[in-house]
């Protein structure tokens, strides 16, 4: 049973924030076995569209051939022998094997110069602003957050961590009392049409599992209640 495999591999737990049901993990990768699932299950289309809150990209070049087995088990030894430990190449990898459609993450660095890109037939979007902020974006990133359809909903737990002189510090209550009161309606209409919504800790990225503890209840109080 892949819930089983999961809490042995990557602490997997169901847990329920307001009147959500949301799968917690740790490292990101691990999010395309529970996507597999939710479409073999008929919950999730195929592929995927994705809304994402990340700080970074997770766009890097997965390593090749990539083997295209997109049952349960096939991509949970994709995570395990394929992928990067380092979580940051999943988004490609899951764009090139069919199971994820065009993705758009909310407060990535899109200084960065690798967004929007195509992969494939479809693209991966990225703005650096949270959903109450969004201005004007692309008719294909505005089809996808406008759109009524399912979604995979993905949080990256350190999109609310910022780096300050050699260390990493979550965001205050201020900070989301600021992008998330009241509560945006783009974010409310994202999670009304989300069909798997999963919560990466990634503690590391988020300066310590204490600090990823302490966003994840302000996720809580902020984004779901």
């Amino acid at each position: 049973m892949l819930f089983e495999d999961l809490k042995k591999r990557d602490g997997l737990r169901r847990i329920r924030l307001g009147r959500h049901e949301v799968s917690l993990h740790e490292d990101h990768r691990w999010v395309l076995a529970l996507v597999a699932e939710a479409q073999q299950q008929g919950v999730l289309p195929c592929p995927t569209p994705v809304v994402l809150l990340d700080r970074h990209t997770d766009c890097a070049e997965p390593k090749r051939p990539l083997p295209h087995d997109t049952s349960v088990p096939g991509v949970l030894r994709l995570c395990d022998q394929h992928l990067s430990p380092h979580d940051d190449d999943w988004i490609v990898a899951g764009i090139e094997i069919g199971l994820l459609a065009d993705v758009f993450l909310f407060g990535v660095d899109d200084r960065m110069g690798d967004l929007p890109r195509a992969i494939g037939p479809h693209g991966v979007f990225g703005r650096w602003e949270m959903p109450g902020d969004l201005g004007e974006v692309g008719v294909n990133a505005r089809r996808l957050l406008e759109g009524q359809g399912p979604i995979l909903l993905d949080i990256d737990l350190d999109c609310f961590a910022y780096p300050y002189r050699g260390a990493v510090w979550p965001w205050t209550e201020a900070m989301f009392r600021r992008h998330f009161l009241p509560r945006p309606p783009l974010w409310n209409s994202l999670l009304e049409r989300a069909q798997l919504i999963s919560i990466c800790r990634e503690a590391g990225c988020c300066g310590g599992s204490a600090h990823a503890d302490s966003i994840l209840e302000l996720c809580r109080e902020f984004l779901f209640q």
